[in-house]
């Protein structure tokens, strides 16, 4: 069972999205995914009420609440029993003993931001935070810095600024675009089950190909994940 987690000091900064993206993808591809929910304001669980009204959550994940140190621990250790192949950590904002214990049990980090100044900033001082902590325990763990509601046609010169700045940090292969098809997960449920449900309505072609291609990206970011995790 492989331990991903999702990191960020700042809020709205697409963490929870970038989490319901990825086990979208995972799960699609056959993969048992269990959530664990550390941040206390509980998005995932709202994520799953929404998708279970509109027939939108798969069965091959699960929601674990992991905001307490003894919680984290339990349900660590039902989802290694029950044989979920992933697990995928919701963080809660800042440090704290919890997420320090979260980011040293992980084999994979992941940091998202989106290409403001502001962002970039709270996204750099997340990964230099990340880093000390791993040295300070003696470990190596894989991190690496996800771009997220990027434009998809030319960028400012602002967001070419941030962007080339980042390429010196460890990035996911690809971004993630602006698309509304990320904005509307947290209330329509998994995105590769709303991709069957409209593909099944030929007056639905236009919305289908904006929800294909945002599937696309997110099965990108599975791969740089499996690749990362199996290297």
């Amino acid at each position: 069972m492989k331990l991903v987690t999702f990191c960020s000091f700042k809020g709205g900064a697409g963490k929870t999205t970038a989490l319901m993206g990825l086990c979208s993808a995972l799960v699609k591809e056959g993969r048992r995914v269990a959530l664990f929910e550390a941040d206390e304001n509980r998005p995932l669980s709202r994520w799953q009420d929404n998708a279970v009204k509109r027939d939108a959550w798969d069965p091959g994940c699960s929601i674990f609440v992991a905001d307490e140190l003894p919680l984290l621990e339990a349900a660590y250790a039902e989802a290694e029993e029950d044989g979920f192949d992933y697990v995928l950590v919701d963080t809660e904002g800042g440090s704290s003993e919890l997420n320090n214990t979260i980011i040293a049990s992980s084999n994979l980090l992941i940091v998202p931001t989106m290409l403001t100044p502001l962002d970039v900033d709270e996204a750099l001082a997340t990964y230099r935070y990340i880093i000390e902590l791993l040295m300070g325990e003696d470990l190596v763990i894989p991190t690496a810095i996800l771009r997220q509601r990027v434009p998809v046609g030319r960028l400012t010169i602002s967001q070419r600024s941030v962007s080339d700045m980042l390429h010196a940090l460890p990035l996911t292969d690809s971004p993630l675009h602006e698309r509304d098809a990320f904005a509307s997960m947290k209330d329509r449920g998994m995105l590769h089950l709303n991709v069957g449900k409209v593909s099944a309505d030929p007056g639905m072609r236009l919305a289908l190909r904006n929800l294909e291609t945002a599937m696309e990206e997110l099965l990108l970011l599975g791969d740089f994940v499996t690749e990362t995790l199996e290297a």
